[in-house]
C-alpha cells in the first residue's frame, strides 16, 4: 500500500496517517469477528461521517463512497475518482468509478458475500451515527439485488464505538501533547491574569497564545476558552465585557487540538483582596470539594465498570458536602471534545444507555464534578488496572 500518490515519496504527516489508520483497521478486523459481524460498511457522502479520520484518515471525501472492512480478508474502499487519493494507503483494494458506483459494490458484495453487514449508524451516540436516511435507503435499494435485505443490514456500534473510544498509543501521544500545550497556556495566563480585564480579554489572551503554540481552539473559537468570573453564570457560552475585580474567582475551560485530537480542562484562579494571603474559606471549601471528587473519581475508574457506577458515589459525596450538579461526571475525549459514546453520568433519562456501558482500557474522559464558583476538569486515560492523569491535575488554587 502507498500513501504517497504519483511521486512514490511519502511525507512524514502521510506516513502517521498511513500508520494510525493502520492500528484501527486492525483493532476493527478484531472486533468484527468479536460481536459476528462480516463487514464494517462506512457509507458516506461530502464527509457526512465523524469517524472518517479513523476508517481512511482524513476528514472528508466529496463523492459518495462505500468504505469497507471485512472480518477476512482485503479490506474494499469504493470512491470517486476525484477522491481516491484520499484513500491510497488506507485500503487494500481501492476501487474508483466515474458514473457510477451502484456495479462495484454489488460486485465486491457478490464476491465476498458477507452474512452480516455493521452500517454507520445508532440511536444513542452522535460520534458514530454518520449514515443519512436518504442514504439508507439508496444503500437497500442497492444490495436488494445482491440478496441483502434489511435484516442483513445492522448497526455497526459496537465495533464503531470501540475503534474511536480505545485509543493507540499514537492516539495517546497526541492527547498528551494537547493536553501539555493547553496546560502551558494556563501557565502563561496565570502571569497575565489582573484585575480591570474583561472575561472577553481574557479570552483574546489565551486566543493570541494558541497562536504563539501554532493550536487551534478544541471546539467553537467564540466559547474556547470559556471565561467565567464568579459574577457571572458560566457554562457552554462565550466570554462577556465583565471586568475581573479584586475578589473574584475565575474559571477558565478550554482546550486546544494537536494532529486531530483535543484536550478538555478546566482551571480555578482567585484574585486576592488588598491583605488577602488566601481564598476565602468557602472559595477554598468549594475547590477543595471538587478537587476531591476528581480524585474519588479517578479511583473508582477501571476497566469494567459502568459510567453511572463511577458518577453516583462522585455524587453523593458532593451532595455531602452540600453541592450539586446536573451534568454528567465525565465524557469521552479524542478527536472530538465530546467524543460521544459511554459517559461517566447518572443512571436517568438524560443520558440513557451512554451511562450504562463499560470502561474499557485506552478509553479517555474528563473529570469534573463542576460547582461555581469552581471550575475543575481534569483529562485521564483508563489503564488495565485504573487510570492515569495525561498531565498533573490541578491541586490548588491559582493566587493572583
Amino acid at each position: 500500500m502507498s500513501d504517497a500518490g504519483t511521486s512514490g515519496v511519502e511525507t512524514e504527516a502521510q506516513r502517521l496517517r498511513r500508520e494510525l489508520v493502520a492500528e484501527k483497521h486492525v483493532q476493527a478486523t478484531a472486533l468484527l469477528g468479536e460481536h459476528g459481524l462480516d463487514c464494517w460498511l462506512t457509507f458516506q457522502r461530502e464527509g457526512s461521517d465523524l469517524l472518517l479520520p479513523f476508517v481512511m484518515g482524513g476528514e472528508e471525501l466529496v463523492g459518495t463512497a462505500a468504505l469497507m472492512i471485512f472480518a477476512d480478508g482485503p479490506s474494499v474502499a469504493i470512491v470517486a475518482d476525484y477522491d481516491v487519493s484520499q484513500v491510497e494507503g488506507a485500503f487494500d483494494e481501492v476501487l474508483p468509478y466515474s458514473l457510477d458506483w451502484k456495479g462495484l459494490l454489488q460486485g465486491v458484495l457478490r464476491d465476498r458475500r458477507p452474512a452480516r453487514i455493521g452500517l454507520n449508524y445508532d440511536a444513542d451516540d452522535h460520534g458514530v451515527d454518520g449514515l443519512t436516511h436518504g442514504l439508507y435507503l439508496a444503500l437497500v435499494e442497492t444490495l436488494a439485488p445482491v440478496g441483502l435485505d434489511e435484516d442483513a443490514l445492522v448497526s455497526a456500534a459496537p465495533v464503531a464505538t470501540a475503534v474511536r473510544a480505545i485509543k493507540s498509543p499514537a492516539e495517546l501521544e497526541r492527547m498528551r501533547r494537547a493536553a501539555e500545550i493547553t496546560q502551558r497556556i494556563f501557565d502563561d495566563l496565570t502571569g497575565m491574569l489582573k484585575m480591570g480585564l474583561t472575561e472577553a480579554d481574557v479570552h483574546e489572551i489565551v486566543g493570541e497564545r494558541m497562536q504563539t503554540y501554532g493550536v487551534g481552539p478544541a471546539w467553537e473559537a467564540s466559547y474556547c476558552p470559556a471565561v467565567a468570573s464568579s459574577r457571572s453564570a458560566g457554562g457552554h457560552s462565550a466570554p462577556g465585557a465583565v471586568r475581573l475585580e479584586a475578589g473574584d474567582g475565575v474559571r477558565v475551560d478550554f482546550g486546544v487540538a494537536f494532529e486531530g485530537y483535543r484536550s478538555d480542562l478546566q482551571r480555578t484562579w482567585y484574585l486576592r483582596r488588598p491583605g488577602e494571603t488566601a481564598a476565602p474559606p468557602a472559595f477554598q471549601r468549594a475547590f477543595d470539594t471538587v478537587r476531591d471528587a476528581i480524585e474519588m473519581a479517578a479511583e473508582a475508574l477501571k476497566p469494567g465498570v459502568r459510567g453511572h457506577e463511577v458518577d453516583a458515589p462522585v455524587r453523593r459525596f458532593m451532595a455531602e458536602r452540600g453541592y450539586t450538579f446536573t451534568h454528567a461526571l465525565g465524557h469521552q475525549v479524542g478527536r472530538l471534545t465530546h467524543d460521544g459514546g459511554l459517559v461517566l453520568g447518572p443512571d436517568n433519562a438524560r443520558y440513557g444507555a451512554r451511562s450504562g456501558g463499560r470502561v474499557g482500557a485506552g478509553m479517555v474522559f474528563t473529570l469534573e464534578p463542576v460547582v461555581p464558583p469552581i471550575g475543575l476538569e481534569e483529562d485521564v486515560v483508563v489503564t488495565e488496572t485504573g487510570c492515569e492523569y495525561l498531565i498533573p491535575p490541578q491541586r490548588e488554587i491559582y493566587l493572583v
